[in-house]
């Protein structure tokens, strides 16, 4: 389930093929979420063995750049992607129906890829306090976008409320989402759901879906303006990542109102 469409560029850039870059990416964040960017030499072995990469690889040339190649690649990990891309949601399907098809592939790709969840939660908690540093390491959330348009379309056609902004849904989404990683274990324990088992990982998937539609369709006013959140500076994306990409992206939205749709099974997962 690498639906990922940098890996081609990714791999290219160290002159690897494709396999060999997610093989070495899925090796070095198993090792990051212990050892952060303190790669030791028998670390890169291991991570050259398991993809067979090239003596000289220049992957393997700096720790801090193998850390942060393996943040981008956990944080791509969790991003579900279209078949038609970001930019264009399916016109012909209601909002609320795209919606609950992209909450439930969010909660797949987590599901999938917990290695990746764990790595960014590590990075949360121990790792560089001033993230938005990475200039460059986490790219601009296409994630956000398209839940911005998918909410604008709801909004203009009264299927969901005012006042929830794309950063408040997808708060909402990756909590929910991030769940079976960071509190299963001791869920399981305490209470007897293990959050992992398939029937309760679909009851989850379901439940995150049901969540997130009921807080859009719910009748229940804010009082907090025009989000439940506000934007603070990032150094990196401005004031908000909403905002930033969709102030380009507004105009083209009205020019491509009249192309065709994508097939209706939206993600590949």
């Amino acid at each position: 389930m690498q639906n990922k469409p940098h890996l081609p560029a990714s791999a290219a850039w160290y002159d690897l093929g494709e396999q060999q870059y997610i093989q070495a990416m899925n090796t070095a964040v198993t090792i990051a979420i212990r050892v952060g960017a303190a790669f030791t030499p028998e670390h890169l072995v291991a991570i050259a063995q398991a993809a067979r990469l090239p003596q000289n690889c220049e992957l393997l040339d700096s720790p801090a750049r193998l850390y942060e190649e393996a943040l981008r690649y956990a944080h791509s990990s969790i991003w579900p992607v279209p078949l038609n891309g970001y930019d264009n949601p399916e016109m012909d399907s209601s909002p609320v129906r795209e919606m609950r098809k992209f909450v439930a592939a969010t909660y797949t790709r987590f599901a999938t890829h917990p290695e990746a969840v764990r790595l960014i939660v590590a990075e949360n908690l121990l790792g560089d306090p001033e993230l938005v540093h990475r200039v460059g390491v986490l790219e601009d959330s296409p994630v956000v976008l398209h839940l911005d348009r998918v909410l604008m379309r709801g909004h203009d056609i009264g299927s969901f409320r005012n006042g929830v902004s794309a950063e408040d849904t997808y708060a909402l989404i990756t909590a929910l989402c991030s769940f079976a990683v960071t509190q299963g274990p001791t869920f399981h324990s305490l209470y007897g759901m293990d959050p992992n088992a398939p029937d309760n990982e679909d009851g989850l998937r379901n439940l995150t879906c049901d969540a997130v539609i009921a807080f859009l369709t719910t009748t229940m006013p804010t009082d907090q303006g025009a989000s439940y959140t506000h934007a603070s500076h990032s150094s990196v994306i401005g004031t908000s990542v909403a905002a930033s990409l969709y102030h380009h992206a507004r105009h083209e939205d009205e020019e491509v109102d009249d192309a065709p749709s994508a097939p209706s099974d939206l993600y590949h997962d």
